[in-house]
């Protein structure tokens, strides 16, 4: 046998290099086709920077840390070395392949450029079951944020259709995040609608997104991050993938009360209900001077307020009470044990409306807040009662909207100043989720929130919007209800803050 030279043993050797490499390509490509056969681009166009994406299971995906030079595979490093993550048009979501809409969703796709999600719905002549489907959707990763639908008002056409759906994100930092979609309603609710026997989808098979799908999130510019839509501050995860690959995050998925769930100690329920998911997270402001941090004093003792308190330092002689019931009383209460009251006197009002058409004489009730409580100005959030179980249905949009206007308008007679606070969302829990649904915060408070924004504008009231700390975490409340902990903690800091100004007191 002829021996070989020094160049020709390197120009084979080259051969079977590029031969293997794509070997390992087209291997890797076939492992990340979905069931439609579709590619996911995330893998085809991974920036060497990124986080690499690996499954333990199919239940249980991980994030890694950022593999090194040596440790990554041919395919990837080719790959990584010709595109980055800027060069992405579109990624493929994976779907479940077993979920309430699964022979209605066409594809679901991410625009990284435009932060967008976007679900392709069949039309209705193709025999679509949900005319004007309701979402709901997450990203996790290293920080959390709730999708923001377009389409998703209560004010929209209820007679005009959407067979492409666009969700919005909003995140301080780049990196690959987890997704979870799912479907909340069937039918949006409208202005005009009674949603009194509007079932939820079924809590247990709502999830239109495989578990462990993923996106890659491209950093905002800085024309966005000082846009005044852009969030004052974000739900952070604790770890630190280069420092720390041993702490790796994980999709956090929905909490959720099923049917059938209350009291039961199932396997299935208590891992639906569980609050673990959520201890992995902390609040950070975009601006590093506000300084609200806590700290745990003593073995077996108390959370204290250890961050700046001169903020909330002054004299004043205003009283704002807080209109309500439970949220607001929680409220004040976390406003004296963080020690925020110190400037602004702050008390607490009954205001409880659990169903329309009650005959109540709303200027003499808060004429007698005014007296008793000699209220400057008066938070109002009374949502809550209103579409609870108490008054065996809830408020609909318009009696909402109609109950609201004359609630603001008997406050100004009665001589305070009315603010509008937003009201926390709630998580699906076993009432909401029977059909026939007994309760109905989780169809309803985003509705009543919209219905306050707009009666917030058109007669010129303020308005204190905490959903930018609630809302991405409003399923981790321990009780389904009332915000605690941290959560609490930092919307009663804000809370405060918007006080301070809107009264003039700073």
């Amino acid at each position: 046998m002829k021996r070989l030279s020094g160049l020709e043993r390197k120009r084979l050797f080259g051969a079977c290099l590029i031969l293997v490499t794509l070997s390992l390509f087209l291997n890797f490509s076939t492992f990340q086709t979905n069931q439609h056969g579709e590619m996911n681009l995330f893998n085809e166009n991974i920036n060497a920077s990124s986080d690499l994406l690996f499954f333990s299971s199919h239940d249980s995906p991980i994030v890694s840390a950022p593999a090194s030079s040596g440790d990554t595979p041919p395919a990837l490093a080719s790959i990584a070395s010709s595109k980055t993550t800027k060069d992405i048009d579109i990624e493929i979501i994976h779907i479940s392949s077993n979920f309430t809409l699964s022979s209605e969703v066409i594809n679901i796709t991410h625009s990284p450029k435009n932060n967008e999600i976007h679900i392709h719905l069949k039309t209705p002549s193709d025999g679509r079951r949900c005319k004007n489907p309701t979402f709901e959707g997450r990203i996790s990763g290293p920080y959390l944020a709730l999708l923001q639908w377009e389409h998703d008002s209560i004010f929209a056409n209820p007679n005009k259709t959407n067979d492409f759906i666009i969700g919005k994100y909003q995140v301080p930092s780049a990196g690959v995040y987890f997704i979870e979609i799912i479907v909340k309603l069937c039918n949006s609710i409208t202005y005009s609608s009674s949603f009194t026997k509007q079932c939820l989808e079924d809590s247990r098979n709502n999830r239109i997104t495989e578990i462990g799908a993923s996106i890659t999130v491209l950093a905002p510019s800085n024309n966005v991050r000082t846009d005044s839509d852009f969030p004052l501050g974000f739900w952070k995860w604790k770890g630190d993938v280069e420092r720390n690959p041993s702490k790796l995050y994980v999709p956090l998925l929905f909490r959720f009360q099923a049917a059938g769930c209350w009291g039961s100690n199932t396997l299935e329920c208590r891992k639906a209900v569980s609050l673990s998911r959520f201890e992995d997270y902390d609040f950070v402001w975009n601006d590093l001077l506000i300084d609200d941090s806590m700290q745990f004093i003593g073995a077996g003792g108390s959370w204290h307020r250890t961050g700046d308190l001169t903020q909330f330092q002054g004299v004043s002689e205003t009283t704002v009470c807080l209109a309500g019931q439970s949220h607001s009383r929680n409220m004040r209460g976390q406003m004296e044990f963080l020690n925020l009251t110190q400037s602004i006197k702050v008390k607490f009002f009954v205001a409880l409306f659990t169903r329309p058409g009650q005959d109540r004489d709303l200027v003499k009730e808060f004429t007698n807040m005014k007296t008793t409580c000699d209220c400057n100005f008066t938070v109002v959030a009374v949502g809550q009662w209103a579409a609870s179980f108490a008054g065996n249905r809830p408020f609909l949009m318009y009696e909402w909207d109609d109950i609201m206007r004359k609630i603001i308008h008997a406050i100004q007679l009665a001589g305070s100043y009315p603010i509008i606070r937003l009201l926390h969302k709630q998580p699906v829990m076993q009432r909401s989720a029977m059909c026939f649904p007994q309760d109905w915060r989780a169809h309803a408070i985003p509705g009543y929130n919209e219905v306050l924004v707009k009666i917030g504008r058109e007669m010129n009231i303020p308005i204190i919007d905490t959903r930018f700390i609630i809302s991405p975490v409003f399923d981790s409340w321990a009780d389904f209800m009332h915000p605690k902990m941290q959560p609490a903690f930092r919307e009663s800091n804000y809370v405060m803050r918007e006080l301070l100004k809107i009264t003039g007191s700073v």
